[in-house]
């Protein structure tokens, strides 16, 4: 009998040791095909990096080689005895932030990393990037949360256990600000590149009284999957394979895919064929609700015609469908003024990222009383709003009252959570292939164009 299956995020600042600790645990728990290690074992001798040789399996590309770290997620898949596991591995650059949010909502739970070396941990709180990257998990919708303290054989940790007890102070304080209401976060100690507290228990932290880290993510689930609906599967990414034609992948939020059935593709006339399925790395007949797969579609559908943040579904039950403007009830969490309509900032829902206008400012909502004032002139930090929005680009999505995961909104603007909202109803064009295009405001971006980049 199959497992069931829990999706975990690794999120944290850049070089904290995300890739390293997962890595080296997916090894430990023999995750990772033995004559593709071995081959990237041999690469590492080779270059003089030895110590990669786990790390590796996951930054294979180039360039995240000679940076030293992770550009574009990555997927490891290995088992416990309870469930089976596809970790995924995070950027933590802060101007690689649209390639972490675009993973974020594939995850059922998230592990924070921590660096425990000395000026790595405080720099990543004092910039206030390690709260930024928790909010945004948060934010997306992941509910629990583990955190893994790395690098506790560093060597500026002078006291392990008085050092492991200041970080949980602190990241436990910010967790619950920035939402989380998970009354006992797991922290657990460990190392990375020596493998200590991964798969068990380390004898160089007798102090250390809790599980391992796999025994941890066992502890987050199970996890509870929506009920039976039309099929929704966003696509994270799309690229032409030699002998698979075309393959997307994803995660299957809603309903059922199968061999041989026909998907359609929001904003687009296209309909393809599932020629096959891959999930955790072997070939099924079928996936559901929650499933993280590989979609061959064969010739029937050309790569170049596909993109990230489509919503693949039945075409003939329900379809899925871009949206022309749709009204939402937001957070305004944190920004600098008042927030009038004609604000046009980034918009992240599930893989999807795109410039989005605050068409109208619709009501104000009160917090305690929830009466609403209609039609308010501005809205400002700590206000609910019920805002009507116009994306600059193709999107779709939809009410959150009918398809959860993909009617969650999240507002940024130059690298900050803005708002956090959630889909009341939507204005479908069905079968049109985008939005309806006019002028509007200038879009502010991150750091660059590559925050709306597919």
């Amino acid at each position: 009998m199959a497992l069931p299956g829990i999706n975990f995020v690794l999120i944290g600042s850049k070089g904290c040791g995300k890739s390293t600790a997962l890595a080296n645990l997916c090894q430990q728990l023999g995750g990772f095909p033995e004559e593709q290690h071995t081959e990237r074992r041999s690469l590492a001798k080779d270059m003089g990096r030895p110590a990669c040789e786990h790390v590796w399996m996951l930054d294979s590309s180039r360039d995240e080689r000679e940076r030293g770290s992770t550009v574009d997620p990555s997927f490891a898949h290995f088992s416990s005895s309870s469930f089976s596991f596809t970790g995924i591995d995070t950027p933590g650059d802060a101007g690689l932030s649209n390639n972490m949010l675009s993973v974020l909502s594939l995850a059922d739970v998230a592990v924070l990393v921590v660096s425990a070396a000395q000026g790595e941990f405080e720099a990543g709180v004092e910039s206030g990037r390690t709260r930024e990257i928790a909010l945004s998990c948060f934010a997306m919708g992941i509910q629990k949360v583990a955190v893994w303290v790395t690098k506790m054989d560093d060597l500026s940790v002078t006291n392990a256990m008085a050092r492991f007890e200041e970080i949980k102070k602190t990241v436990s304080g910010f967790l619950k600000t920035v939402g989380f209401k998970q009354t006992d976060v797991p922290f657990v100690p460990m190392s990375g590149i020596l493998g200590d507290n991964l798969a068990s228990k380390s004898s160089e932290m007798t102090w250390y009284g809790g599980k391992p880290a796999v025994d941890v993510l066992d502890g987050l689930g199970p996890i509870n999957r929506p009920a039976e609906k039309p099929l929704r599967l966003p696509v994270l990414k799309v690229f032409e394979h030699e002998d698979a034609g075309t393959v997307i992948v994803g995660r299957v939020e809603f309903g059922t895919l199968r061999v041989g059935i026909k998907v359609s593709f929001s904003g687009c006339f296209y309909v393809g064929e599932v020629r096959s399925i891959q999930k955790g790395g072997e070939a099924v007949q079928e996936a559901k609700s929650g499933d993280v797969v590989t979609v061959s579609l064969g010739s029937s559908v050309a790569a170049e015609n596909l993109r990230r943040g489509m919503v693949a579904s039945n075409p003939t039950s329900d379809p899925a469908a871009d949206i022309e403007t749709f009204t939402a009830k937001v957070s305004i969490l944190s920004h600098p003024g008042a927030i009038r309509a004609g604000y046009c900032p980034a918009l992240a829902a599930h893989t999807a990222q795109v410039p989005c206008e605050f068409e109208e400012l619709l009501g104000l909502v009160d917090r305690k009383t929830g009466k609403e004032t209609k039609n308010p002139e501005k809205v400002k930090t700590g206000d609910i709003a019920v805002v009507r929005m116009r994306p600059r680009s193709a999107i779709c999505i939809e009410a959150y009252k009918q398809y959860g995961s993909l009617g969650r909104v999240v507002i940024r603007d130059h690298g900050k959570t803005v708002a956090i909202g959630v889909v009341e109803d939507e204005n479908q064009e069905k079968g049109v292939s985008g939005p309806k295009k006019r002028p509007i405001p200038q879009a502010r971006t991150e750091g660059g164009n590559e925050y709306f980049s597919s």
